[in-house]
C-alpha cells in the first residue's frame, strides 16, 4: 500500500565517488530541502527541473556541510510521481550520511528497499514489468543485457502485453453477449472460431518463444568443466578467465570443491565451474567433490568434457561421456601440442558430431578461440540479438504468460465445442488476471512487496 509519508536515500552506490545523490520524495520534500539548502543567488525561486547550486547547511543554519547542486521535481512530472528534490553532493560516505542523518532529523523516513520504484508504479508512472526492468537494468552483466531492459523500461513488452489484453476483452464482450442473448441464437449454427483469441494467442506464443534467448542474455550461460582427474580442467578454467583461478598441479584430486569464475564471450555471460576429478572417490572429502560435480551438471546448460589426447582413453573418460549423453555437451580434446593418443573415431559411438569436438592446449592458450566460439553457438546464445524486440527475461512472465496462454485455449477449445458461453467468458477471464499480473494491474500485496524488496536502496 502507498505511504503518504516523505522519504530519502543516497541513491548512489556505496563507496567514494566524484559525485554522491540523496533523493527525497514525498509531500514534505520541498519543505525540508528549503530548511537545509543556501542558494548561492540571492533568491531561490525552486522552479520544477531546475538545478541551483549551493550549500547544505545545518538545521539551525550555523554549519555547512557541503557545497551541492539541488533539483526540484514538481509533482507528477517526477519519478515517483511525487514532490522530488535530489542533491548532488561529493561523494564521500561521511558527508553523504551527515546529509541523511539531517533529513531524516528533519523529518524524513529511510526508504525501504526499492521504494522510490514502488512509489512510482503505485503512482502510475511505470507498470510493474517497467520497475522489474528498472531493476535488472542496475544489475545487468553486459550492454546486451541493458538494452533488452532498457527496451521493456520503454514500455515495448507493456505494449505487448495490452494488445493480447485488448483482444481478449474483446472476444470475452463477444462471449458475454452470447450469454445474454443465448436464447436468441440458433442452435443450428457451426460454432466459429474467435479472430481476437487467434490473434491473442499468436502474441502470446511469440513471447512465450522468446524466454530462452532473453535469459541467455540476462543470465548468460551455466557452463561445467567435467573429466577425470589430471586432463586439464582447472587448466583450462585459468586459460579462459586470464588469471590463475584454480590450483593446477600433477597430484590428482587437486580440486575438491567447485570453483567458479566468470567471462564475457561475444556480449554473453559464461558462468564457469571447475570441478573435481570423477573417478573411484578415495576419501570422504573427494567423495563429496564428486556428488557436487554430478549435481552441478544435472543444472548446467552445457557441460565441456575434458580428455587428454596425450593418453590413450580410459574406461573412466567412457563413463563420463556416457553419463553426459544427453547433455548438452562439448567434448574438449586437451594437450594438443603434444601427439594424439588415441583415434577420434573411437568416440563416434557417443553420437557426438565433429562440431562438438574442439582441439585445445590450455597450456599454450591454442584453440580457445575456437572453443569460446563452440560453447556459443553449442548453448544457443546469439552473437547479435535484436534487444529493441518485446522478449522475457523474467521467469514470473513466462509462468503469468504460461498460464494465460492456457486459458485461452482452454477458451478457445470451449467455443469450437459449442459448450455453454460460461466456460469459455471464465477462461478469458482467468487470461486476462494472469496477463494482469506481468503488468501490475492485479497483483497482491505480498508479490509487490517480495519484488521491491530485491530492488535495492535509493531505486
Amino acid at each position: 500500500m502507498l505511504r503518504q509519508d516523505t522519504i530519502t536515500a543516497i541513491a548512489t552506490p556505496c563507496g567514494v565517488g566524484g559525485i554522491g545523490i540523496i533523493r527525497i520524495s514525498g509531500p514534505r520534500a520541498l519543505e525540508i530541502a528549503r530548511r537545509v539548502f543556501k542558494s548561492s543567488s540571492k533568491t531561490c525561486p525552486w522552479e520544477s527541473h531546475f538545478l541551483y547550486h549551493g550549500d547544505i547547511v545545518s538545521a539551525d543554519g550555523q554549519t555547512t556541510l557541503d557545497e551541492v547542486l539541488v533539483s526540484f521535481m514538481r509533482k507528477p512530472k517526477s519519478f515517483t510521481g511525487e514532490d522530488v528534490v535530489e542533491i548532488n553532493c561529493h561523494g564521500s560516505p561521511v558527508i553523504m550520511q551527515q546529509i541523511l542523518a539531517l533529513l531524516i532529523n528533519l523529518g524524513c523516513r529511510p526508504a525501504e528497499p526499492g521504494e522510490f520504484s514502488q512509489r512510482a508504479f503505485f503512482n502510475n508512472k511505470i507498470d510493474l514489468s517497467q520497475a522489474e526492468a528498472l531493476a535488472a537494468m542496475v544489475a545487468a552483466p553486459t550492454p546486451q543485457a541493458f538494452a533488452l531492459n532498457l527496451a521493456q523500461l520503454k514500455g515495448n513488452l507493456s505494449a505487448e502485453i495490452d494488445k493480447a489484453r485488448g483482444l481478449l476483452i474483446e472476444a470475452l464482450a463477444l462471449q458475454e453477449a452470447s450469454i445474454d442473448f443465448a436464447e436468441d441464437v440458433s442452435g443450428e449454427e457451426a460454432p466459429a472460431p474467435v479472430p481476437q483469441i487467434n490473434e491473442a494467442t499468436s502474441i502470446l506464443r511469440k513471447l512465450l518463444s522468446t524466454y530462452e534467448e532473453a535469459k541467455i542474455i540476462t543470465q548468460g550461460l551455466n557452463v561445467v568443466i567435467t573429466g577425470k582427474p589430471n586432463v586439464g580442467k582447472s587448466s583450462l578454467l585459468n586459460a579462459l578467465t586470464g588469471r590463475k583461478k584454480a590450483i593446477v598441479t600433477d597430484i590428482p584430486g587437486t580440486t575438491r570443491d567447485l570453483i567458479v569464475d566468470e567471462i564475457v564471450v561475444h556480449g554473453t555471460v559464461l558462468s564457469l565451474t571447475d570441478t573435481a576429478g570423477i573417478r573411484r572417490p578415495e576419501d570422504a572429502i573427494e567423495e563429496e567433490g564428486i556428488a557436487l560435480v554430478w549435481e552441478k551438471l544435472a543444472h548446467a546448460d552445457l557441460a565441456l568434457v575434458v580428455l587428454d589426447g596425450s593418453i590413450p582413453l580410459s574406461s573412466e573418460d567412457e563413463e563420463i561421456m556416457t553419463k553426459n549423453k544427453n547433455t548438452n555437451t562439448l567434448i574438449v580434446i586437451n594437450k594438443s601440442d603434444l601427439p594424439l593418443a588415441w583415434d577420434i573415431k573411437k568416440i563416434n559411438h557417443f553420437d557426438i558430431s565433429e562440431k562438438r569436438i574442439v582441439k585445445i592446449s590450455a597450456k599454450f592458450g591454442t584453440g580457445l578461440m575456437e572453443l569460446k566460439k563452440a560453447i556459443i553457438d553449442a548453448g544457443g546464445a546469439s552473437t547479435k540479438p535484436d534487444t529493441g524486440l518485446a522478449m522475457i527475461s523474467n521467469l514470473r512472465h513466462k509462468q503469468a504468460l504460461e498460464r494465460a496462454q492456457k486459458n485461452v485455449m482452454a477458451a478457445s477449445e470451449a467455443i469450437l465445442r459449442d459448450n455453454s458461453p460460461e466456460i469459455a467468458a471464465f477462461e478469458l477471464r482467468e487470461a486476462i488476471d494472469n496477463l494482469d499480473e506481468i503488468t501490475g494491474r492485479k497483483t497482491s500485496d505480498e508479490v509487490l512487496d517480495k519484488i521491491f524488496s530485491n530492488f535495492c536502496i535509493g531505486k
